[in-house]
């Protein structure tokens, strides 16, 4: 791979319904284990703090509930990261791949627009906690119509750096 194309949607999983209804359906989607670790006796808290680990699983009500909060709204990817390799945003929903039907006279396929780029990479908005040691976020990659696969991701500070502490498979296809 030689190139990244990003959504210029950031994922969002508002489709037609109310704020509610929205959080509710990422919610039980998700699965998170909130706030307490199944094994959070004295014990299973030394075991974490020596091998640096911790309940990976386990993320804080409030950062769950601003994740639902921007999670259920719209809006466009920032463009002020930096990559290492060059970088297109598209509007993912104008694009096709090869296999899929190419109208005669429509846009070219994907692989035609973007050479050296596997598939386009989403992200949605981050979900923090108050006092930002702690994110949920979820990213897509697609590379066709049975291509590609979603997942969200727990990332919390440790020693100054974000690391990832859990993910999880959403969808695949």
């Amino acid at each position: 791979m030689t190139k990244l194309v990003f959504s210029d949607e950031l994922l969002s999983e508002r489709k037609g319904t109310d704020m509610e209804a929205c959080k509710k359906d990422v919610r039980s989607r998700q699965r998170w284990v909130v706030d307490t670790p199944p094994y959070d006796k004295f014990i299973d808290k030394i075991y974490r703090f020596l091998t640096g680990g911790s309940a990976d699983s386990a993320v804080r009500t409030e950062t769950v509930e601003d994740f639902l909060l921007k999670s259920c709204s719209t809006g466009h990817l920032s463009r002020t990261f930096h990559t290492d390799l060059p970088r297109s945003f598209v509007a993912s929903e104008n694009v096709l791949f090869e296999g899929w039907p190419i109208k005669k006279n429509g846009p070219p396929a994907f692989e035609k627009l973007f050479p050296g780029a596997g598939g386009i990479i989403s992200f949605s908005r981050v979900g923090f906690d108050s006092g930002l040691d702690e994110a949920i976020v979820s990213a897509s990659y697609v590379c066709g119509g049975l291509c590609g696969e979603g997942w969200s991701y727990i990332l919390k500070k440790r020693q100054g750096k974000w690391e990832v502490a859990s993910k999880r498979m959403v969808w695949v296809s």
